[in-house]
This record gives C-alpha cells, structure tokens and sequence, in this order.
C-alpha cells in the first residue's frame, strides 16, 4: 500500500464543527452508565471503613442476609480469596470468617462488602445490619508527621518499614561549583496539595449476566475494551470463563480516575452473578472522593542559581508527595527542571505514604506539580535578578536537538525552542505582557486592588498509539457508517471521526452515523496521555481511504470506467476521463444489494509526539482581604494538525479552568485526629463557578505538517503557575502554595511585613 498522508486541501479538516452528539447531550436523550435501567436491577452498595487504619476483628452478616429485599452480598475479602483456585471454586463460596476476618483497612472509605437487594433503601438499610468489630491501628494522614516520625512503623499496605520510602535521586554536572559561581542564587519552597477528579458522573456500572457464559455491562470508563478485558480476567481468575462486553455510549468525566472496572465493577459483576439479575452499582460523591482516586500532592524546596543576564547555571530540588496508600508520588525526577535544560541539577525525592485513598493518573500527570514548582522557581529567580521574567524564559529554552532534525525533522525535540519562542511571542502579543508587565508589587493600583501578570510553560506528549481499529460501511442508499470501540471522554470523538472521514468521501460530517463506545466493534486503547484522538483520527483516515477505494473498485465496471478515474469531491464522484459526474447516491445506488467496508488502524506519520504550550494570567488581589480576582488566561497551544478547531479551543478553554480549579480552590483536607477526609462533598470542597471564572484567549498554535497531536491534557498543566506568578507580580511577595485563597494571600503579606 501507498504510504498515506493527511490531505494537503481540506476542505473539513480544521474548519469548527459543532459536535454531533450536542443536541442529544442538552436534550437529555443521550444516555449515560447511570441512565442504564434493566429488567429486575437489583441497586447495590458499599459498606467502607469509618477508620483510617484498623482490623476487622469479627463480621457477621446473618441479620443482613435476612433483611427485607436482600439478594445478595460479597466481600472484597471474598473477592481477593486465592485460595479457591486450588480448590476449583470461586473466593464467593467461602465463609467470611476465612477471607475477611482479620483483613486490614487501610484508610478512611477502604471497601468492606458490597450488598445487593430490590431497592437502594433496602440496600442501605441491610449495611445497618452488618455486625461488625473493628480493631483500631496506628494510622498517619499528614506529610508533614509522618516525616517528622520516619523510623515510626509503616501504617500502609506492602513490606516497607516505614510510611516514607526513596523516591530518587539525579545528580548532573558539578551543582556545588554552579553554586559557588553564581552571580544570582535564589530559593523557594513551593506546593500543590492533593486533590480529587470531581468527575460529573460518579464511578460505576450496571452489569447483567446474558447467560453463564457472557457479561454484559455499561460502563462509564475511559478504556472500554481495556475494562471488559480486566473484568473478563478477574472473573477468570475465580474459575469463570465468560466473555465480557462493555457499552460506553456517553460519560460524564474520567480524568485518567476511570480506566478499569475497579472494584466496584467487580464487586457488582459478583452480585449479578449471585443475585441471577442485573446490578447497578454507582459510587455516591463521598465515595467518589474517598476512593475514587487523587491527583498526587507535591512538595519542593528549590534553590536556582545563574548569571545576572538570566542564564540559569543550577537547578537544585528537594521534595517530597503522597500518593496515599499508592507508590506513585507527584514528583517525577525525570521531569525536573522541567522544560528547561540545566547545565547542573541535583535532584531528590521521597513518597510519603499516608492513610487515604490511593493516587490516580489524573489530567497529565505529574505535570502540573511540576511545572508549579520549577515555574515558581524561574520566576522568583528573574525577580531577584530584576529581569523581565518572559526573557528569563526566552534564554533558557531549550534547544532544538540536532540529532531530531536530522532524523525527525516534525518532531517535537527538533522544533521545541522554535514553538516555544514563537508561542512566547504570540502569548505576549495577545496579553499586551510589554505594556503591562512591571516589577514585582509596583504595578497599577485601584484601592487595595492590586495588578499582576504572570507567564508559565508546559509540554506533553500527544502521539497516537496502535491497536486502535475503525470501520467505514457505505451503503447503497449513500449512508455511511462510522464505527469504533474508543469512548468519548471529552475529545468530541463521534464528531472527530465523522470529520474525518466525510473529508475523504466529500460529505457533510453530519450526514455520517457514528457508533463508538462497544467493546465488540474492535481494538481501540484507553484514553490516556491525550492518544485518542491521534490514534483514531489516523485510524479514520485509513479505513475511509480504503472504504472509498472498494466503493470505486464496486462501481466502476457498472460506470463503464476504471477504478482509478474516478474521484470524489463536495458531494459528487466524477469519472475523469469521461467528465461525467454522478451524486454521491446515484453512485452509491451502483452497488446494488451489496455494501462495502473499510478497514483502518493506526499508521505511523500520520501522528506525532510532544507540544508545547504557554499561558499568560493577569490578576488583581485585594491587599486586605486577600482576594484573587482573574482578569484574563490567555492559552497558546501547539496542537499539531487541528481536526476540529471548535473542539480544539473548547479542549484548551476546559483544561485551564481546571487549572484554575486547582489554583484557587481545590484541596483535600484530611483530619489529624480521626483521620477521615472532611470535605468529601461539592460544599466544603470547593470547585469555581462560572461567575469565578475569568475571558480566556485561546490560540491554536497549528502546525498540521506535525500530523494530529492530542491536547486533552497539556492546557491544564500551566494555569496554576501562571496564576502564581501573576500574584507574586501584583504583590512583591509569593504565595507558595495552592490554592490561593484569601488566609493564603494575607499569611504571604503579612510575612513581607
């Protein structure tokens, strides 16, 4: 086959096109996970732990067997038992006494049972009458003490003797003489506090067994096949070989918290199993927040060193995250410094695991930690070099690797200090930063209010993976069929798809039908590190070229022409060599009875692997109060080749007011004392209404030589620095930790003082 490339004339390719599936999402027909209603559900719930840390002593669930509606109840020291394997049944056939009893909980809202029963009431009033015994344990939910106590025995899961364990260590060049050489030496401590998905619709599923030998569930997940496989080899591990379909039509949110079953799916696939009837098992938002996942804390002292033109010649780091009771912290040595390259850097890190939920991947992770601490750093050491912080910048970029422009010439590595020194400019242009720049604390004054304005830089990656596969039907009457098993977790994919392929067949993309989110369609990979869209839209591309390439195979004999002469273009096959043209039905009508297909899966080329980005924030804080007001982000993006730009600068325009979610106002706060979270709610967990939101500037900084690079995550990464600095600008004084509410503010003003 020819080697395939995106069209050099598009004639929808990067134009807006509104999403398919909007009509259906704001009438209420779409319908998601929780919509799902079947013949004799059953609703299930989760009984979890009231104790950060503790043993259960005794369970007995007699009474809860007993209660009115009840069908069924699991628990998940059933559903871990092992021991059933050698003696060929399922963990569910053994009695609690043997697989949970003496079974630890590791943190407030750690799962116990799970019951099943006719009604949710009915559900939740049989967890009343589990008896159950705990015994109490030693348990740590601050970093901060189990730092102080790091020789104190380990309160979570795993073999390590204590909560805090080695995170890494990097050492480059001679950091002590960049030291002793520097002209400017700056340093800071700076952090982000863990904080949680806040997706729109909760964890969960309803599965329901077809027959002993075939699961069916509708999942609100982010890898559909991936989930209906994990669920499948769960089930096989318990004895039980059954296929698993998963159907995704809609969801309402992931972040990177929704790619598996979880337990829960596994726990209500049980239920479904015990109960012979369908389950419906969704997470409450108190669960949601408990259990559910986290974005990882990070916490920094950075010490940066250079020259007095701006030349950074150190970048020094000591810190530390929690990944709760997990192993992953937000700190990721290979990250720092960064974007920048760094002559001598000297870095280390610990995980301090503590008695909460563990962390999940969460909207590019790592990164935004990251690009917190070290933009932080950056700027605090421009101020004391008493340099403009943008040109601090523009010297320290990175430059374009010479071995990628050899080999890779669209490669991110090959053009990275070109896109960032172009997007500086552009972002500088579209926020007037030369006018409106000024040293830190001497800006424009209203009152109490004073001005700043703040820049930060970020990268991602973005390629598209394989094993993505899509399917083109066209039929006699001129329909086309689009089908893929990918979810759409926010990409706008049915519209994505449909741009795609109506660009080769000269259609419309709303006269497209596309089906997406069943795992039986075929491969397709989770959403996960912005690849969706650059793995289908490739995949799109093949499987039109090739289903237009039968079409004309089909038809051509019954046009009187060949193959090769025909074209298509806005709507109409052309036969060149007669200059006959014919609509796309009257052509299509050619096939007779038959349809044809078109298979497509990833290529290489037609994608690409890293961007850039830089995000500008103006904001005036109120010097009594402590208030933050955003005035304006101005977001520019290398995205690559854009497919819908109306999607594209919604994508971007999302993930900033993420971003400045986590600036000012997210952060999960957890008691010292009985070591329960105590905003696991939309109350006291605060997230920004539109009133606190301020204009966003998009600019899509396209370069569809690059091929499609996906944006998901990357506009999220670099708000909160932005934010940060803008009000470190306004005040002459850093606030160094997320989120920037008033106490903050006020504490960092008072501290200049």
């Amino acid at each position: 086959m020819a080697e395939i490339k995106w069209p050099a004339k598009r004639r929808v390719i990067g134009t807006r096109v509104p999403r398919l599936d909007g009509p259906d999402k704001a009438t209420g027909r779409a319908r998601y996970s929780q919509d799902i209603n079947r013949p004799g559900m059953l609703h299930a719930v989760i009984l979890r732990s009231p104790y950060a840390h503790c043993r259960i002593k005794s369970l007995d669930l007699s009474e809860a067997e007993k209660a009115p509606g009840v069908r069924a109840i699991v628990t998940v020291g059933q559903l871990n038992y092992t021991g059933g394997r050698k003696e060929g049944k399922p963990g569910w056939a053994f009695p609690v006494n043997k697989t949970d009893v003496g079974r630890e909980l590791f943190y407030h809202g750690d799962e116990i049972l799970a019951i099943a029963a006719d009604t949710e009431e009915h559900a939740r009033d049989a967890l009343r009458l589990v008896k159950i015994e705990y015994e109490q344990l030693p348990f740590i939910v601050k970093e901060s003490t189990a730092l102080q106590k790091r020789n104190a025995p380990s309160t979570v899961p795993g073999k390590d003797a204590s909560n805090v364990i080695p995170g890494g260590n990097r050492t480059q060049g001679d950091p002590d003489a960049a030291k002793k050489a520097a002209e400017v030496l700056v340093t800071g401590t700076y952090g982000v506090p863990v904080i949680t998905h806040c997706c729109l619709e909760t964890h969960g599923l309803v599965a329901e067994w077809e027959n002993p030998k075939s699961l069916v569930i509708w999942c609100t997940t982010q890898a559909v096949p991936g989930t209906a496989g994990q669920l499948q080899g769960f089930l096989a591990g318990h004895g039980i070989t059954a296929s698993v379909r998963c159907i995704t039509h809609y969801m309402g949110g992931g972040f990177g918290s929704k790619f598996g079953p979880d337990i829960q799916g596994q726990l209500a696939a049980v239920l479904a199993w015990l109960a012979k009837a369908p389950v419906k098992l969704f997470l409450d938002r108190d669960e949601e927040h408990l259990a559910a996942g986290n974005r990882p804390s990070a916490t920094a002292t950075v010490t940066i060193a250079g020259n007095r033109d701006g030349t950074i010649t150190l970048f020094e780091a000591t810190s530390h995250g929690t990944p709760g009771i997990g192993r992953s912290a937000g700190v990721n040595i290979g990250i720092l410094p960064y974007v920048y390259e760094v002559a001598n850097v000297r870095i280390s890190t610990e995980i301090v695991r503590l008695n909460h939920g563990a962390a999940r991947a969460m909207r590019a992770p790592a990164h935004p930690q990251n690009c917190f601490i070290t933009e932080s750093a950056v700027d605090d050491f421009a101020n004391a070099a008493g340099l403009d912080p943008m040109e601090v910048r523009l010297k320290n970029l990175p430059p374009n690797d010479p071995n990628a422009i050899k080999t890779q010439p669209t490669s991110f590595l090959a053009l990275r200090q070109t896109i960032y020194a172009t997007e500086i400019g552009i972002a500088a242009e579209l926020s007037q930063w030369k006018k409106k720049w000024h040293p830190p604390g001497k800006g424009p004054t209203k009152g109490p209010w004073k001005h700043g304005i703040g820049m930060a830089l970020h990268t991602w990656g973005g390629a598209g993976r394989a094993d993505n596969d899509v399917f083109v039907t066209i039929h006699s009457d001129g329909s086309v069929l689009v089908q893929c098993s990918t979810q759409d977790l926010g990409t706008g994919e049915r519209t994505v798809l449909a741009i795609v392929v109506a660009e080769v067949l000269g259609l419309e993309p709303k006269e497209l039908t596309v089906i997406i989110g069943e795992s039986q369609i075929g491969r397709s990979t989770g959403s996960g590190g912005s690849t969706t869209t650059p793995g289908t839209a490739p995949a799109a591309l093949v499987a039109a070229i090739n289903a237009r390439d039968e079409l004309f195979r089909k038809i051509a004999p019954k046009l009187g022409t060949q193959p090769e002469s025909l074209a298509i273009e806005a709507g109409k096959i052309t036969d060149k060599a007669s200059g006959k043209s014919y609509t796309w039905r009257q052509a299509c009508a050619r096939l007779g009875m038959e349809s044809v297909r078109g298979q497509g899966n990833w290529q290489p080329g037609l994608s690409n692997l890293g961007v850039g980005g830089v995000q500008v924030a103006e904001v005036w804080v109120d010097t009594e109060t402590g208030v933050v007001r955003l005035e304006r982000i101005v977001a520019v993006q290398d995205c690559g080749m854009v497919v819908n730009k109306l999607g594209c600068e919604s994508q971007v325009a999302g993930g900033v007011i993420m971003g400045i979610n986590l600036a000012m106002f997210e952060e999960m706060i957890v008691d010292e004392q009985t070591g329960r979270m105590v905003n696991p709610d939309f109350e006291f967990y605060k997230l920004g209404g539109i009133l606190d939101m301020p204009e966003i500037i998009v600019h899509m900084h396209d370069m569809p030589e690059r091929g499609v690079i996906g944006i998901g995550e990357p506009p999220t990464i670099s708000t909160a620095a932005a934010i940060g600095n803008a009000i470190c600008n306004a005040l002459g004084v850093r606030v160094p930790r997320t989120p920037f509410s008033p106490d903050r503010v006020l504490a960092a003003l008072q501290s200049k003082t």
